[in-house]
């Protein structure tokens, strides 16, 4: 028998613990907790920080494991280590089917056992939706984990709180979409979700990408800032392209706003941002799009930054 758990036991598993105890240290965790976190004695942990990041890093990647999934599977990690093991298990045993169902595994499991060489077992073994749905909740998970590390966002805060929504790649309700139920909001100097994110929960926003997908798949994610002054040159600026709405005259309703993003899209599908100036009750707002809610996150982040700077000019 030759399973590929071998490969994550022997190989994934003690890279990864490496890679996440240098990211809990700089997040300000003690080599106990740290220990606590891997399940692994001290001496363990001061093994792990005495190498370099990028031996564990470099390692990974010459498994044939991308950067980005295992940038994801640790930022993923190291946001669920304050909830326990069970979260810590779950959030890894997702990401092992991932990496086995995208055939990211076969390299190394090929390598080590020749005779695999034409399997193909394990690629696209996770088709199922439910599967699919609890992806897209860890990836609004570690996109609101951004958002609260992320304080340059503040400037962008909207009054009617800050949303992120990510649609299934077969979306047709709005049941199909997730988002965060009672919105991401601000305490204190944090922007902080209200609870846990779900499917259903967001109307306007599932409503604006169950229109946009249908003109681009990768713009499956989006995140509702406010429009400030100073903001369209922040996204110049930030390299990324935005595209204005064009609403009719007279008083517009949250349905219009929908389809005024929609429409704006589709004359400019390019675009990472649509801003719209709102109306009689309506707050100005932008919108910004992208393939995951990280990717979305990490695009205001980009802005909020550069309208910073402009500030400090």
């Amino acid at each position: 028998m030759r399973p590929p758990e071998e490969v994550l036991l022997r190989y994934v598993l003690p890279n990864t613990r490496g890679l996440l105890a240098h990211t809990l240290r700089a997040r300000g965790y003690s080599q106990s907790r740290i220990s606590a976190v891997l399940g692994v004695s001290q001496a363990a942990v001061s093994g792990y920080l005495s190498r370099s990041q990028s031996t564990y890093l470099d390692r990974l990647k010459s498994f044939g494991i991308p950067e980005e999934e295992i940038d994801a599977l640790v930022s993923s990690l190291a946001s669920a280590a304050s909830e326990g093991a069970p979260r810590l298990t779950q959030v890894l045993h997702m990401a092992w089917r991932r990496l086995l169902s995208s055939g990211y595994i076969c390299k190394l499991h090929r390598r080590i056992y020749p005779e695999l060489a034409e399997c193909d077992v394990c690629i696209g073994i996770e088709t199922r939706q439910p599967f699919e749905k609890e992806r897209l909740l860890e990836g609004l998970r570690l996109a609101a984990d951004l958002v609260e590390r992320s304080p340059e966002l503040l400037s962008l805060y909207p009054e009617v709180s800050i949303n992120i929504a990510t649609a299934l790649e077969s979306s047709s309700s709005l049941n199909d979409v997730a988002a965060f139920p009672g919105r991401i909001v601000r305490v204190g100097t944090r922007l902080v979700p209200v609870s846990k994110p779900a499917f259903g929960v967001s109307k306007h926003l599932a409503s604006i990408l169950l229109g946009v997908i249908r003109i681009s798949m990768e713009k499956r994610s989006v995140m509702n800032l406010k429009m400030v002054e100073g903001v369209e040159e922040a996204i110049r600026k930030a390299g990324l392209e935005a595209v204005n709405t064009m609403p009719g005259k007279g008083k517009r309703s949250e349905d219009d706003v929908v389809f005024d993003v929609i429409d704006a899209l589709k004359k400019n599908p390019e675009a990472d941002v649509v801003i719209d100036m709102g109306g009689v009750g309506l707050e100005p707002a932008i919108y910004i799009f992208g393939k995951t809610p990280v990717e979305v996150v990490n695009k205001a982040r980009r802005i909020a930054r550069e309208l910073r700077n402009l500030k400090h000019q």
